[in-house]
């Protein structure tokens, strides 16, 4: 099978989004580095103040009665969890209006150690569902292909992940096999998570390379194997199946199809990790700092002969797999008491003969704590630029259309923590040349999410 133009860039109009932060420590081993990108579930322990006062709760819900306690001492955590958000453009893009999406998501992760009463060691079993609804701002009225919002995606109640994890060695090996969303190990940054737009989880050099890549909403059948050889060090590699031949938000819009296509070829992650400052004795400021790459085995067809196809004066070139490498570096910079800041960033590239974004760069900073009386309150600003391949720009002013340069967005957000279970989070995007087409409007978006833990 090959890849050409309409399913490279699939992703860029339907609404594709990154998954909304996730911690990245293991929790089962918090001795262990928590710069490590392993799946942690939602920080929603039951504690003793959720038998209390609504707004001193750790979770909005509480303890049920002593229920949940009871679940959790048994080995099941159940994270439910609420995204809400208005975001309009008052300026530019493609038209002007304004949407609302929503995103339930529900979590429960089984410790198998704890029910079979030490039977097993160290395995885990996880499960997801998304109720995601709303229309979409970028779909309807920008035309950007980073997306506004990192929540926005197929509207329906789909299952995402569904995995088994079981741990070596003191937890410093990991083997998970299942359905797995690739961006919620792959490609982190701890910093950036913070942000609204997509692009600053899974960024765009993956979204729109890669058709129906397994980042959120969805996930794909897989295996991922992690190891820590030294304190400061990890290394982590995937393989995943694809299937290409199906549309997400028509023939497995619930998630639950999990048939694979071998000529879609399957995708191969590899990461390496630098841990530095994050050992239980080590003193400085921490940092986490990762090279990595991806590969899809499977065939893509060039831009130029995809133009000249279209065209009728040629026909289509295989130029064989598709692949890419990535960098990405979050350091703190400064902490004393409650107020810290951080940094970040990431940049990546892919060939340009095949690919619709072929570098890609971002960068930016968090402020903690700053504001007297606010020392959980979390201000960032971020800027993102994704730069599209000369070769695909020549292939559309060949069949005739407007070249295309790059995408370039920058958030400022700043989260406002009015409980431990609730959040509200106002937001402002600048988005240069939505879509990357010479002549698109710049769009400014400004937004409001809210998050509650139930």
């Amino acid at each position: 099978m090959t890849f050409t133009l309409g399913q490279a860039i699939a992703d860029s109009s339907s609404g594709t989004a990154s998954d909304p932060p996730q911690p990245a420590a293991p929790a089962s081993s918090p001795a262990l580095p928590p710069g490590l990108p392993t799946y942690t579930p939602p920080p929603s322990v039951v504690k003793p103040e959720d038998a209390g006062p609504l707004l001193q709760r750790n979770l909005m819900t509480g303890d049920w009665g002593g229920f949940r306690k009871t679940l959790q001492d048994d080995g099941l955590q159940v994270s439910p969890t609420y995204y809400g958000e208005v975001f309009g453009n008052p300026s530019g893009g493609a038209a002007r209006g304004a949407t609302y999406d929503g995103l339930f998501d529900v979590e429960l992760d089984f410790d198998l150690a704890k029910m079979t009463g030490g039977a097993v060691d160290d395995l885990t079993f996880h499960a997801n569902a998304l109720y995601l609804h709303g229309a979409g701002l970028s779909q309807h009225f920008i035309g950007d292909f980073s997306i506004t919002s990192n929540i926005a995606g197929y509207n329906s109640v789909r299952l995402q992940e569904l995995w088994l994890q079981k741990g070596f060695l003191d937890h410093r090996l990991t083997i998970k096999i299942g359905n797995i969303a690739v961006d919620t190990e792959f490609f982190q940054s701890s910093t950036a998570a913070l942000f609204i737009n997509s692009t600053f989880g899974g960024f765009t050099l993956i979204g729109n390379n890669v058709p129906n890549d397994p980042t959120y909403p969805t996930a794909s059948p897989g295996v991922r194997i992690e190891y820590l050889p030294a304190s400061r060090f990890y290394l982590m590699a995937g393989v995943f199946g694809m299937d290409d031949k199906s549309r997400l938000d028509v023939e497995n819009k619930y998630g639950t199809d999990f048939a694979l296509d071998a000529d879609s070829g399957m995708l191969v992650l590899s990461e390496v990790g630098f841990l530095l400052n994050q050992g239980p004795n080590d003193k400085g400021l921490p940092g986490t700092y990762r090279l990595g790459s991806f590969v899809h085995t499977a065939n893509y067809d060039n831009w130029g002969s995809q133009a000249h196809n279209a065209l009728g004066t040629g026909s289509l070139q295989g130029a064989g797999a598709n692949y890419g490498i990535y960098g990405i570096m979050d350091q703190q910079l400064y902490t004393h008491g409650d107020e810290a800041i951080s940094f970040f960033v990431r940049s990546g590239g892919a060939p340009s003969n095949i690919n619709f974004v072929d570098w890609y760069v971002d960068g930016g900073f968090n402020f903690t704590g700053f504001i007297p009386g606010r020392k959980a309150d979390i201000a960032g600003l971020a800027i993102a630029r994704s730069h599209v391949s000369s070769n695909f720009s020549d292939s559309q002013i060949l069949q005739g259309n407007a070249p295309f340069t790059a995408e370039t967005v920058l958030d400022a957000t700043y989260q406002i923590q009015l409980a431990h279970w609730w959040s509200l989070q106002p937001d402002f995007q600048y988005i240069v040349t939505p879509g990357g087409e010479q002549g698109a409007h710049n769009a400014t978006v400004l937004g409001l999410r809210t998050t509650v833990a139930f």
